[in-house]
């Protein structure tokens, strides 16, 4: 059978070899193997059918969702994408975590199965997550003009990144980027975190940090790294009108190379008695900084 062609029998066990192999991408070797991923719940589905629908696969729905939400029969005859009806308890199936057994992959911590899908389920083409694929896409930024962009070096929770995508999506990013050792955007977890942003902007993962810089300040872009100890105030700071916040680890926040290559180092100042913010809103604060400054 052709990979890129779905099957289209009918799914009538929550017990099938599809519906598994569904299950199974929760985990991040499992969506590598099969490059593919799994979108959950009609908000997500319906960004993906509309930003991205050259990535969509296949949608299972149940009758109840089919009903709620019309708007996705439109668009998934507008993309061309198969849709099966199915039971709840197949949607169900298709979100239980892999028994983790010798062999089977293992999902991120809480992947599977934390929320319900609402009735709607849609396979996509996986995207690719390389070094290179990283470069492409600073390559292919506007050479010219306003610009931010995002990294997550380090980031390791999936719920953590898929909310960084929605606030990068918010506050209008151009490009979101991810190092290699940071979790896997497209995780069931974050991909429902992100709560459809995941396909409103380009969102790359598998970035090296040293050639990444690099890269950036190749394209005029500078980047800006948060710091309690910088000397410079993110309220009084000059920022440059393309700037690339570069976002660290939850715990130990950016490593010391990493904070020393970036051009601009900014601390977001702190009226109370709380020692630090964490990674979000620390993000929040300064991409709407940002935009602020643009709006002027």
């Amino acid at each position: 059978m052709n990979p890129e062609r779905p099957d289209q029998s009918p799914i009538t066990s929550p017990r099938s070899e599809r519906v598994r192999r569904i299950a199974a991408l929760s985990g991040r070797s499992a969506r590598r193997k099969q490059g593919r991923l799994r979108v959950e719940g009609p908000q997500a589905v319906r960004s993906l059918l509309a930003e991205r629908p050259e990535l969509a696969l296949e949608l299972f729905l149940t009758a109840r969702a089919a009903e709620h939400h019309p708007e996705l029969a439109r668009l998934v005859a507008e993309a061309g994408v198969p849709t099966r009806e199915v039971d709840e308890t197949i949607i169900r199936a298709m979100t239980r975590e892999p028994g983790g057994g010798e062999g089977q992959d293992r999902p991120e911590s809480g992947a599977a199965g934390a929320v319900s899908p609402q009735g709607a389920i849609a396979v996509a083409r996986l995207p690719e997550e390389s070094a290179g694929a990283a470069l492409a896409a600073i390559a292919a930024l506007p050479a010219e003009g306003p610009l931010t962009a995002v990294v997550l070096h380090e980031v390791r929770d999936p719920g953590n990144v898929g909310t960084l995508l929605r606030t990068a999506d918010a506050a209008g990013a151009d490009l979101v980027l991810l190092t290699r050792t940071s979790a896997d955007p497209y995780s069931p977890k974050a991909v429902r975190a992100a709560v459809g942003s995941t396909f409103h902007l380009p969102v790359i993962a598998g970035a090296e940090a040293p050639a990444l810089l690099d890269a950036l300040a190749g394209r005029g872009i500078t980047a800006a790294a948060t710091s309690g100890y910088a000397s410079t105030d993110l309220f009084e700071a000059e920022l440059p009108e393309r700037i690339a916040w570069i976002l660290g680890n939850e715990a130990r926040g950016l490593d010391e190379a990493t904070l020393a290559a970036a051009p601009l180092a900014v601390r977001i100042p702190l009226a109370g008695h709380a020692e630090s913010l964490n990674v979000h809103t620390a993000a929040t604060v300064c991409l709407f900084e940002t935009l602020r400054r643009r709006s002027r």
